[in-house]
């Protein structure tokens, strides 16, 4: 199924703030903390994706209130903010319902802890569902987990750890780099040992595991509200104890529409191909992202056509 934490991780770029932006009037400061603007906001994310090669789909929707940190002026708080809420993983064979908490006390650096129960069942499809296996290096192939032999299971996970991004200007473009490492303690089922759908690797009843992306891009705004981003990104995931080991490299297309007087904002459409250059029993495989994600200000104060325009206006000179 669908290597959901990959999209996950992904997600968080598009916090990257978007610095030279102009906030939504002049009278707010210079603080961009919370969808551009330095006071609390109510935000709803959405983010789906569909990988080919195994095929899986995910939906993750995150409803959080952001309230700004430090209102310091200057490039290195002007993105601060802590924000709590609820968020739900939903596939085809699992649901994740929980809550998180993320601070970021620089603009570079995000700190964030999720946690949730975990509900998985069967579908009737190869590799789709619990799978007890007799030991971690039990074969775990789509051929040696049926359809037929999937069961239910519950348990629950927390995850936590930083988020380093930074934006440097070159010329008309900029060069986003983004670090953003997880340690992940996973408790599903009743069987000593399993085969873990989210992360594709075997895994122990109670497991540590590491997981860590890199992405690099360059973005080129094609006009005030449409920006490209082509790069790439590394992703390793691994289990703590057992050291299986998985690593992805992908070449990364995203495209981002945001109209800051507008409640939608952030309209993302990403893609990514790659294969894995290492796995227990996948390596050499290619696989494909999409995903769409997008935000919604619950809180979007009406600006005026006037207002709005100004905006476009101060964005087109720089």
């Amino acid at each position: 199924m669908l290597r959901a934490l990959a999209l996950g991780l992904l997600l968080t770029l598009f916090a990257v703030p978007a610095w030279g932006a102009s906030p939504a009037g002049p009278t707010l400061g210079t603080g961009k903390n919370c969808l551009g603007e330095p006071r609390p906001k109510l935000i709803l994310s959405n983010l789906i994706g569909i990988k080919y090669g195994e095929w899986g789909i995910e939906n993750q929707t995150r409803l959080g209130l952001c309230t700004p940190l430090i209102r310091k002026p200057g490039v290195l708080f002007d993105y601060t903010f802590a924000e709590v809420g609820l968020v739900v993983h939903l596939t085809p064979i699992y649901v994740m319902p929980g809550a998180y908490v993320t601070l970021a006390p620089l603009s570079i650096l995000q700190f964030q802890v999720e946690a949730a129960p975990i509900f998985y069942w069967p579908i009737g499809v190869d590799s789709a569902g619990y799978y007890p296996l007799p030991s971690i290096e039990s074969d775990y192939s789509k051929a040696s987990l049926p359809g037929e032999d999937g069961a239910t299971a519950t348990g629950g996970y927390v995850r936590f750890g930083p988020n380093l991004q930074v934006a440097v200007p070159i010329g008309p473009v900029r060069l986003i780099v983004l670090d953003t490492l997880r340690f992940e303690f996973y408790s599903i089922g009743t069987s000593d040992f399993y085969f873990h759908n989210r992360n594709d690797l075997p895994a122990a009843r109670d497991q540590w595991f590491l997981d860590n992306m890199a992405i690099v891009l360059v973005e080129v705004p094609l006009s005030p509200v449409v920006k490209l981003m082509v790069g790439a990104n590394d992703q390793l995931t691994r289990t703590l104890g057992a050291k299986a080991v998985s690593n992805a490299v992908r070449g990364t297309a995203m495209l981002r529409v945001d109209k800051d007087w507008l409640a939608l904002r952030e309209f993302t459409v990403i893609l990514a191909l790659g294969g894995r250059t290492h796995h227990p029993v996948r390596q050499g495989d290619f696989n494909a992202i999409f995903a769409v994600s997008f935000k919604v200000d619950l809180t979007h104060k009406k600006r005026s056509r006037d207002a709005a325009a100004d905006v476009v206006a101060g964005l087109a000179r720089r």
